[in-house]
């Protein structure tokens, strides 16, 4: 029989249609059908899909933000604000591009339309075109409603979403088994749904069932579950790497696994609750609470570490000294107020921020500051959204650590860590 693949989590299916629905809801991800029906790059919200469309420099590129009901597909009224965005966007690229290029532009925002409106829906959907490529991307989160047509993307949402709403594991027990489930916010996917077999249903069918019988006790059945689940844990670990753990089931079976297994590091929180008819729903509802105190906790430690690095001297604030760090490739940690946006255009040949209130202007691109944290991630360095920085001068919303930038690929990305371990992006990690 016919296998397929997932080519973000690597787990088997046997139907394609149980692969596109694990797809749909586990990696938020909807593929869009490009010029001549070939498909475009798959949008999934991850830090390498960020990565992507973040080195996106084929301009104009369109972005496209919305609020949205969650939905299996796209709603009436989700769609016609869908459409009076795009109807904006080409607007503005009348004034941008002429002839063959406009059309081919206005056909691939078109098509990208389509497939959003076919396609499932979160709090909020994100829609990237560009001469080179598209993504539709769900969001967990409400975003500011807007058109942004620059050079490059406006990719600040996504990296909201994924410092916000960081992916993890929930494992439920159920006395002798379990379930382990993956995802992000409110989307889970099960990964596996394990059940120690009952000796007595082996009777009738073994002549041995009686030293068969024998050999699994209620402790032997229960220690045979905690086996499986950390096996199917390590083969999840092996693929996508380590994520929060969150555990669900009675507190003493809870207890007991904790002693026994090797992933107790990464548990950041337990719910004492009877597990055999949780739905997938329930199970988020549940560790949604733990997940976000442990992002919450992270993120402390980050302002921590960036007070720590400017009682030090090694920070510089506001946004033209960023930008010069930026361009110097100085930056280390870059951290950013999350309601902080600026107009405006670059100037003196890229070495000036200058601000531009005329949004219709030529070069002016609607967040300046989204450009800086684009490129600084870009070269390498761990970009931070707070709420607050709480220091520095009075009006200064940017701050960034001075040092080496790692590369973007040579340790864990924002929001991946696990309890017992120092965050990315944190003083330790670096």
């Amino acid at each position: 029989m016919a296998t397929w693949h997932c080519p973000v989590c690597g787990l088997n299916f046997v139907f394609h249609s149980e692969l596109d629905w694990h797809i749909r809801e586990a990696h938020c991800m909807k593929r869009t059908a490009g010029l001549a029906g070939q498909l475009e790059r798959e949008a999934v919200l991850s830090w390498s899909s960020l990565r992507q469309l973040q080195a996106v420099s084929v301009g104009p590129s369109v972005s496209l933000f919305l609020w949205t009901t969650p939905a299996a597909v796209m709603t009436a009224h989700d769609a016609t604000n869908l459409h009076r965005l795009a109807s904006q966007a080409r607007e503005r690229l009348a004034h941008e591009l002429k002839g063959q290029a406009l059309e081919h532009m206005e056909t691939r925002l078109s098509e990208t339309v389509r497939a959003a409106e076919s396609g499932p829906t979160d709090h909020g959907l994100a829609l990237f075109v560009s001469a080179a490529e598209t993504a539709v991307v769900p969001l967990p989160f409400s975003p500011r409603e807007r058109v942004a047509i620059n050079p490059r993307f406006a990719t600040r949402d996504l990296l909201e979403s994924l410092e916000a709403f960081p992916p993890y594991r929930a494992l439920v027990l159920r006395g002798p088994g379990f379930r382990l489930l993956e995802g992000r916010a409110q989307r889970l996917s099960e990964v596996r749904d394990w059940q120690v077999p009952n000796p007595s249903l082996w009777r009738a069918r073994r002549d041995d069932s009686a030293l068969y019988a024998s050999c699994w006790t209620p402790r032997q059945r229960r220690l045979a579950a905690f086996e499986s689940a950390d096996r199917a844990i390590g083969e999840r670990v092996a693929i996508v790497g380590r994520l929060p753990l969150v555990l669900l089931g009675r507190k003493g079976l809870m207890a007991k696994y904790r002693r026994r297994s090797p992933h107790t590091s990464s548990v950041i929180g337990q719910v004492p609750v009877w597990g055999a008819m949780l739905s997938r729903a329930d199970v988020a509802e549940q560790a949604a609470p733990l997940v976000t105190a442990w992002r919450q906790a992270h993120t402390a430690q980050y302002l921590e570490a960036l007070h720590e690095a400017d009682r030090q001297g090694h920070v510089v604030w506001g946004l033209q000294p960023v930008w010069d760090a930026v361009r110097a490739g100085q930056v280390q940690w870059l951290w950013v107020e999350r309601d902080y946006w600026e107009p405006g255009r670059l100037g003196d040949r890229g070495t000036r921020l200058l601000a531009a209130p005329d949004l219709e202007a030529p070069g002016v691109t609607e967040d300046i500051v989204d450009l800086v944290m684009e490129r600084a991630a870009l070269a390498g360095a761990h970009v931070e959204i707070v709420e607050r920085l709480g220091h520095g001068r009075a009006g200064d919303r940017i701050a960034a650590q001075l040092g080496a930038p790692a590369g973007a690929g040579e340790r864990p990305q924002p929001g991946e860590a696990v309890a017992g371990q120092p965050a990315a992006g944190s003083a330790a990690a670096a």
